[in-house]
């Protein structure tokens, strides 16, 4: 619990590519750091490996049990068939200006030269585009109930330290632990299922574009759509998978990037090469090549989780010459397989330029699982992560408080200690105004002017 990523590593170093954990509360789990392992595991068959049930036995009590996260075999294949279009690439583009400018706002709201805590802005950011982009709240919190309930579940459920410790889940109350948790997460069930009966009574509108209307609409081949409790659950899967997890990727890949300046020069090269006077727009991320590799370094660099894709074996499984009986969980050992050294020579080593020029191997990088149940927002935080990067690198000049950083458990997650303190230098006009090398001399916030560029272009 104390140090996950360490243990994990010094267990891969004496026992090798496969070895087995006994934990009190969660069984019997055999860790599995091969590629060659993994695309077996990734790739078995649905009825023989559950990936839902070792999604619920840790994140069940928020996600509930009616989300393509936690169904099986042929429930959960035609669940993401339905699900897939809400997150075509097209549909994606839709969102980005919503990242651009909420990550405008907050930049603007940062205090100059005045040390503050990176890693909680970068998830009020990751926050509101979901809110936007999933349920349609606006692109600022406001003090609607559901909007307080929703903001509250994905700072202090998704990340509590009890998911891990079933030991300790025991609801005696709302003034125990696990209770205030359950409490909270009751909460938000009823307002955002008073939200989904509202928006059923009003109907279908053009102009809401959000995935919940987008999952309203939505029909299986029957003609059969969601129920409430499947609409519900969809909902709060998308909240936690999408706010904690991009949050605190983009918090560890400025950490990388402000930590290595030959890095963050040669990023803002490329930021001025492509976009030059320009407002950013979707046409340029596809050529924004560096910040794309320096993204997938990050993550392989800095795991947000210590494990990554786990698996329940249902019927007897051989995998890699070990014959694995029923019960057992199997776990794609994540942080250990991104820093194999004949998989990464010097893994240690922040080099973006391993991923220049290169097609990601799908079972050397796992950082959203794999096979039919990789992530379905994969394609989202990315995308995501592209536009926040680059528009924060836009908008100002940032140093680290302090340094080395250090990581610490936060819940499941792996973050930076103390939510990574920073500083801004300087804050950078707007792209689209003035060149964005120019910097504006006073504290005061980047300089405004309307679109001349949609996402849509």
């Amino acid at each position: 619990m104390k140090d996950p990523l360490g243990f994990l590593r010094r267990c891969y170093a004496r026992y090798g590519d496969v070895f087995t954990l006994r934990e009190i509360g969660f069984g019997t789990e055999v860790m599995v750091s091969s590629p060659a392992l993994l695309k077996e595991l990734f790739t078995g068959p649905p009825e023989v490996l559950h990936a839902g049930e070792a999604n619920e036995r840790i994140f069940g009590s928020i996600t509930g049990t009616q989300s393509s996260f936690i169904l099986e075999e042929q429930a959960h294949l035609r669940r993401r068939r339905l699900l897939l279009p809400s997150f075509h690439g097209d549909r994606m583009h839709e969102y980005g200006d919503t990242m651009r400018r909420q990550t405008e706002k907050a930049v603007a709201s940062w205090p100059l030269r005045e040390e503050f805590a990176l890693h909680p802005e970068m998830q009020s950011i990751t926050l509101h585009v979901i809110l936007h982009a999933v349920f349609g709240l606006g692109q600022a919190a406001n003090d609607s109930t559901l909007e307080h309930l929703l903001t509250r579940t994905a700072n202090e459920a998704v990340a509590s330290m009890l998911l891990i410790l079933p030991p300790l889940q025991r609801d005696l109350g709302r003034w125990s632990p696990w209770g205030r948790l359950l409490h909270l997460i009751h909460q938000m069930d009823e307002a955002l299922l008073a939200e989904i009966a509202r928006r059923r009574r009003e109907g279908a509108k053009p102009e809401q574009r959000d995935i919940l209307s987008l999952l309203l609409q939505a029909r299986y081949e029957n003609g059969e759509g969601l129920s409430d409790g499947e609409l519900h659950d969809e909902l709060v899967t998308l909240l936690m998978a999408g706010h904690e997890t991009t949050g605190t990727s983009l918090t560890w890949a400025m950490e990388c990037i402000l930590s290595h300046p030959e890095v963050e020069q040669r990023l803002r090269a490329e930021l001025d090469d492509v976009l030059g006077d320009e407002q950013l727009g979707h046409e340029h991320l596809t050529r924004l090549e560096y910040l794309d590799a320096v993204i997938k370094e990050s993550i392989r660099y800095r795991p947000i989780m210590p494990t990554g894709g786990a698996r329940l074996v249902k019927r007897p499984f051989s995998l890699g010459g070990y014959e694995l009986p029923p019960g057992v969980w199997v776990i794609n050992a994540l942080s250990v397989v991104h820093h194999r050294s004949d998989l990464y020579p010097e893994p240690d080593v922040f080099r973006p330029e391993r991923f220049l020029g290169r097609r990601v191997d799908p079972y050397e990088w796992t950082p959203f699982g794999g096979g039919v149940r990789r992530c379905l927002g994969m394609a989202f935080a990315l995308y995501e992560m592209k536009v926040v990067l680059a528009t924060v690198l836009r908008s100002a000049r940032l140093e680290l408080a302090r340094s080395p950083v250090k990581a610490r458990r936060r819940g499941f997650f792996i973050a930076p200690e103390n939510g990574l303190p920073v500083r801004v230098l300087s804050r950078l006009r707007r792209a689209g105004d003035v060149p964005g090398t120019q910097e504006v001399a006073t504290g005061g916030a980047p300089a405004r002017s309307e679109d001349t560029m949609g996402w849509g272009a």
